[in-house]
């Protein structure tokens, strides 16, 4: 591990653990408020908007499993402002663009003026029309994690025959959005597009779009894996610290060997879990051939993981954390939520068994 990686680690589990307590985290969320904006700028200003940003564009270069320890500690700390899908995942494709695309809009995205998102995998394109002699980019976009607090969307769009990737401000006319609460905290989005088309929002067109597509959702399933893998880790570490705490019957529930077996059990899925995200990010930076292949095995273990170690934990915990107020129950959420990110489980394995047995 260099100096760098080493100090972007150390800055991110320092800030967080001292910065985004979870009462803080809840105040903020029943305010009302989609993001906290000195946060998201504190996130800006210590560079973790530039993570994974060419450093020809003033970004580190890392790769996702130089980063996988930060994404965890988003996880840890539950994290409700889109950083990895601006600039991890938005972010990878615009470095993928033109030289005159990348000088446009990764600046923002590295200083956070930029809160840029991606739609869901396997989502209807945007389609370009000619009406009235002008032609018009058109089409709506469901569900879009964190679409209710992002200034820009990356969409996936068609013309003809060929796909493109474009970039649409959502302040612009001919842009609209219906935001909705996601049950993790986060604002979500139904976006519709019908504005005239002059072809200066492609960012990418034919091969080199199909290829951002699918590093795009691989890139975008290995930071939801070491996302949910350090949900794990913070539903784990709540138990244990609340059967140290929590006495029954004159001796402290942590004393009971049933309830050791199980924490055991969470450990050993949380660490499980987390061997194969890493060595899946590791493939994906190498260029691994079997790196997408990985990829959809790790998503998939995590998945089915966290569901069981966050459930664990909440029967451990009892009723009190099926409360708003208690951290536990917010886990499950969150990861319930990354299950179906960027495509469901069951999607993600039969395309895994598809791939087996070719």
């Amino acid at each position: 591990m260099t100096d760098e990686q080493k100090m972007l680690q150390d800055s991110a589990e320092r800030y967080l653990r001292e910065n985004y307590e979870f009462a803080s985290r809840q105040n903020a969320l029943d305010s009302g408020h989609a993001i906290d904006l000195d946060r998201w700028q504190a996130f800006s200003d210590m560079g973790w908007a530039a993570m994974t940003a060419p450093e020809d564009a003033d970004g580190f270069g890392f790769g996702l499993a130089d980063i996988e320890p930060v994404i965890e500690s988003f996880g840890y700390y539950l994290v409700r402002e889109p950083l990895l899908e601006s600039a991890v995942l938005a972010g990878g494709v615009i470095a993928a663009a033109s030289e005159t695309a990348k000088a446009q809009y990764l600046p923002g995205i590295i200083d956070g003026s930029i809160i840029a998102t991606i739609p869901q995998r396997n989502t209807a394109p945007l389609t370009i029309h000619t009406v009235d002699g002008e032609d018009r980019l058109r089409g709506d976009l469901q569900f879009v994690p964190s679409g209710g607090t992002a200034s820009h969307i990356l969409a996936p769009t068609k013309h003809g025959n060929q796909n493109h990737w474009a970039i649409i401000d959502l302040s612009q006319s001919g842009t609209s959005r219906v935001v909705y609460q996601s049950h993790d905290g986060r604002q979500g989005a139904h976006i519709s597009v019908d504005q005239a088309y002059d072809g200066s929002c492609i960012l990418l067109s034919g091969a080199d779009a199909d290829a951002a597509t699918d590093a795009l959702y691989t890139r975008a399933m290995l930071v939801a894996a070491a996302e949910g893998v350090g949900a794990m880790q913070g539903a784990l570490d709540s138990t244990v610290e609340y059967t140290r705490q929590r006495e029954q019957f004159g001796q402290p529930l942590s004393s009971f060997q049933a309830l050791q077996h199980r924490m055991a059990d969470m450990l050993i899925q949380t660490e499980l879990a987390r061997s194969l995200v890493l060595a899946a990010c590791q493939a994906w930076d190498t260029q691994a051939e079997n790196a997408s292949t990985l990829a959809l095995a790790a998503k998939a273990k995590v998945d089915l993981a966290a569901r069981n170690v966050t459930q664990e934990a909440i029967q451990m915990h009892g009723g009190i954390a099926t409360t708003n107020e208690y951290k536990v129950g917010h886990y499950f959420k969150r990861v319930a939520l990354l299950e179906s990110w960027p495509q469901h489980r069951d999607a993600l394995i039969a395309e895994f068994i598809q791939r087996r047995e070719a």
